[in-house]
């Protein structure tokens, strides 16, 4: 058979999708060496649909040395397959060639900031968001439609252009007629409102279980009946220490696909399933959009509004969700009282603040910390902690940033901005408990902007570190001013970013004041809101309540508030 035979056996092949054949009958074009470009086109789909990524990014990229004219786009899926498993390195450095191409496509201009945010590239980062930021404030599609919503989060405090953002990272927008749908589905309540979590953060090493898992044994048994129903992969379920042994009311639907999990998930009857995902990695949209029950809420995985995930409602608070910015989110808003995030007292561990020296910390300096992932760090935060630094010369700021690129750039970064490397002190990753030990040394939290700290910041306050938070715009940039105020630390919020720096510098430089907030953070720490589980939990049920109720009656929902209960006279715990 001649060459240009067996090319036409190939795109037979693919043409009538039969993946394997075509991969069977490009073998041996492919091992003679110099196969054509369409072989190798087809090679790489092929690849690609059977879920055989290394080898899809390889003949993508061969394909793109190829073919001039499509090479800046074969090179941006394989930069994507790249970054997926993970080799970000090998992704970057076909990004530079897309680049080195001419203007980039709306795609590549898209995955290339998404390698570089967690690789702290905060100059380059700082324009290229400029540019799709002006794109988006001149109305351009492009801008809204290939914009990742979580990363969207990291740089981009206006409310309005978050609401806008169209991107799916997973999954198919919902449709108006399905919502109908979903909602006029016949359906039976019982006596017992029955709740579904939708999550695949099960395991108790996850910042989201361990915010909620007291929620989950505080729910009251005699009037709600709760399912947890997980996808979580087995890599993070392993890491688990108990709560998924101990738990009862949890249902593994990892291995089902979403026709076989919607139609379990119906067959419980449930009243109101709560997708804790949103747009984050691993999020079963599909499922989701297949309708589920009769109520759908998001709460607590994703601090924004979700384009095209059929959710009725999203859980918030009056700081987070404030008066103004319903125009601005797909769902209704539910406002808890005190504050939407959750948080276990019991299972929190509250360890013995480990040695500076054993830390490498010095002893005699004020040790500013920031807690929070790199991909939080903006050029801006940058710029302000390193004006907070220089105000207070006998101090260092103590990073979470693994070894690697991102610490290269952020020392390079923070020393353009006069600041001593040496006054820049790194921390890995470490396993939970330790990680509240280390917190604990720490003398001042600078928060980040505009995504703020949300576990991060819950673990700095019990730990009784103070936080120095700046007002935010967004529902991301307010959750660390919710936790303050429901620890009765709302002072701790600077107004703009020199009351920010103002603030940072006058606690540095007043041992007394820091000492007085930390007395205050541990006289409020089991009086207070923020950490009163039990507490929490009536108010989520009392909004679970007016759902259910308005379902039943066969009323659409609506936004309301869930009114506070009276003030606890005393300590909760």
């Amino acid at each position: 058979m001649s060459t240009e035979d067996q090319v036409d056996a190939v795109l037979q092949a693919f043409s009538a999708g039969d993946w394997r054949l075509c991969l069977t009958r490009a073998a041996l074009l492919l091992t003679e060496g110099n196969p054509p470009a369409p072989v190798l086109l087809a090679a790489a789909q092929s690849y690609s649909r059977l879920g055989h990524m290394p080898e899809a990014a390889h003949f993508y990229e061969l394909a793109a040395e190829l073919m001039p004219e499509q090479a800046q786009l074969l090179f941006t899926l394989a930069a994507r397959i790249r970054a997926q498993l993970f080799d970000d390195t090998r992704a970057l450095a076909l990004l530079r060639r897309v680049q080195a191409l001419g203007p980039m496509a709306p795609e590549a201009l898209s995955t290339l900031r998404k390698i570089l945010r967690p690789r702290l590239a905060l100059a380059e980062l700082a324009r290229l968001d400029g540019t799709v930021h002006q794109a988006m404030l001149r109305g351009e599609a492009w801008a809204f439609d290939h914009e990742d919503p979580l990363f969207h989060l990291m740089w981009c405090g206006d409310e309005h252009l978050n609401g806008l953002v169209r991107h799916m990272p997973a999954g198919r927008p919902f449709t108006a007629e399905a919502r109908a749908a979903r909602r006029a589905r016949p359906h039976r309540f019982g006596e017992k409102i029955r709740i579904g979590y939708l999550t695949n953060d099960v395991s108790d090493q996850h910042p989201t279980m361990i915010l909620f898992q007291g929620v989950l044994e505080a729910h009251d048994p005699d009037r709600f009946d709760v399912t947890l129903f997980c996808y979580t992969d087995s890599d993070l379920a392993e890491t688990d220490l108990e709560f998924r042994r101990r738990y009862p009311n949890l249902v593994d639907i990892r291995d089902l696909d979403d026709g076989a999990a919607a139609d379990l998930i119906r067959a419980r009857g449930i009243d109101i399933l709560v997708d804790m995902k949103g747009h984050t990695r691993g999020a079963r949209v599909d499922l989701v959009n297949r309708g589920l029950a009769p109520v759908q809420v998001a709460w607590l995985g994703f601090p924004g509004t979700c384009y095209g995930i059929d959710c009725d409602y999203i859980i918030g608070d009056p700081i987070v969700l404030p008066d103004g910015s319903e125009p601005y989110y797909h769902e209704l808003f539910c406002r808890l009282p005190e504050t939407y995030q959750c948080n276990d007292w019991k299972r929190r561990p509250h360890p013995v603040p480990s040695p500076r020296a054993s830390l490498g910390l010095p002893e005699d300096k004020v040790v500013f910390g920031s807690f929070n992932k790199p991909a939080k760090i903006t050029a801006d935060v940058a710029a302000l902690w390193a004006r907070v630094l220089e105000a207070v010369p006998d101090s260092v700021l103590w990073v979470l940033c693994q070894p690697g690129p991102a610490r290269e750039n952020f020392v390079r970064h923070m020393q353009g901005l006069g600041i001593d490397p040496s006054r820049v002190i790194y921390m890995p990753r470490a396993d939970y408990a330790y990680h509240l030990a280390r917190m604990a040394c720490v003398d001042i939290a600078l928060d980040t902007f505009p995504y703020s700290g949300h576990t991060t910041t819950s673990d700095c306050l019990w730990v009784g570190v103070p936080v120095v938070a700046l007002k935010g715009t967004n529902f991301a940039s307010r959750v660390s001013e919710s936790l303050l105020t429901a620890i009765g630390l709302g002072e701790l919020v600077a107004r703009d970013e020199q009351a920010f720096v103002d603030m940072a510098v006058a606690m540095a430089r007043s041992p007394l004041r820091r000492r007085a907030l930390k007395a205050r953070i541990e006289q409020n720490r089991l009086r207070l809101p923020l950490f009163d589980t039990e507490r929490f939990t009536r108010h989520l049920e009392a909004a679970y309540t007016v759902m259910a109720e308005r379902a039943a009656k066969g009323l659409p929902p609506r936004a309301f508030d869930v009114p506070p209960l009276p003030p606890r006279q005393g300590p909760f715990a």
